[in-house]
């Protein structure tokens, strides 16, 4: 494993326990305070930002790799990625949050269809995709979570 792989695995890691922390106590709170909306309301802004940069990784990979079979595709799904982002930091905390869990879960399927016979497995490196696809997976369940009433 590199060090860069190590850094990315420890940050990940590290972020995906904060965010877990800030929902837990966000949850907390009684649903109809204004501690709780403020409180989605900054984890959806959190989840729009992780969200963008999430598809700007793959737009960045496949500006890398052009050569990749499905390089103008992966493209398109990253710019998606990116305006859903962008969508979520005009709409209401709960709706932010639900589209955010979408776009996470929508992701990890993304991260996971790079296989032989399915996206091109030359775009990105195997052990990032498994890694992203967990690290997806945990944040569109932390939106859901959330946004639970």
């Amino acid at each position: 494993m590199t060090d860069s792989a190590r850094t990315l695995l420890v940050a990940s890691a590290l972020s995906a326990i904060a965010a877990a922390t800030f929902v837990l106590r966000v949850r907390r709170h009684d649903a109809d305070s204004p501690q709780r909306l403020i409180g989605e309301l900054r984890a959806a802004n959190a989840a729009a930002l992780l969200l963008a940069a999430t598809g700007a990784s793959t737009l960045g990979f496949t500006i890398a790799n052009g050569a990749a079979a499905t390089a103008a595709l992966e493209t398109a799904f990253a710019m998606l990625f990116i305006g859903a982002a962008g969508v979520m930091f005009v709409r209401a905390p709960r709706e932010a949050l639900w589209l955010g869990a979408l776009g996470f879960l929508a992701h990890a399927i993304l991260d996971l269809a790079h296989r032989p016979g399915g996206l091109s497995t030359d775009l990105v490196p195997r052990a990032y995709l498994i890694g992203g696809a967990v690290y997806d997976a945990c944040l569109a369940g932390l939106c859901f979570l959330a946004r639970q009433r």
